[in-house]
């Protein structure tokens, strides 16, 4: 079985996570990075906005988790939801420590006035178990 890189270690937290909401908010689709194009609203798209490494065997990381929906409502319950899903969180991992800081909710404009886009910003660091990284993003 291959190695996991610690970039899809923490992906599979994070997904994990968010999939935790997705029936009480009738998320469509979560994904990484892009939605498919036929993606129904409401959904969300996550992605690594910055990876900083620190020292050996930590990394500091800010992770963006958008939200798409077509009421402001329902936007802002979402992103407040995934705000209290990582704020001061310990998600210890077979071969990672990922722990989740600070979240900021805010409101994007969106070019589709029909669309309302939030974005839950986290925070928060990765240390692996034993040392050293290897990111791959």
């Amino acid at each position: 079985m291959a190695t996991q890189t610690q970039t899809n270690e923490l992906r599979r937290v994070v997904e994990s996570r968010l999939n935790s909401i997705k029936t009480r908010y009738n998320i469509s689709e979560i994904s990484y990075r892009l939605a498919s194009p036929d993606a129904l609203y409401p959904h969300i798209v996550y992605d690594f906005a910055a990876v900083n490494p620190r020292d050996q065997g930590r990394y500091d990381y800010t992770i963006d988790v958008h939200v798409w929906t077509k009421d402001q409502f329902t936007a802002f319950a979402i992103g407040d939801a995934v705000a209290d899903l990582f704020s001061y969180v310990n998600s210890p991992q077979e071969t990672i420590l990922p722990t989740f800081y600070e979240t900021t909710v805010f409101q994007v404009e969106d070019p589709d006035t029909s669309i309302c886009h939030v974005v839950a910003r986290l925070e928060g660091q990765n240390y692996k178990k034993n040392g050293g990284f290897q990111w791959q993003t």
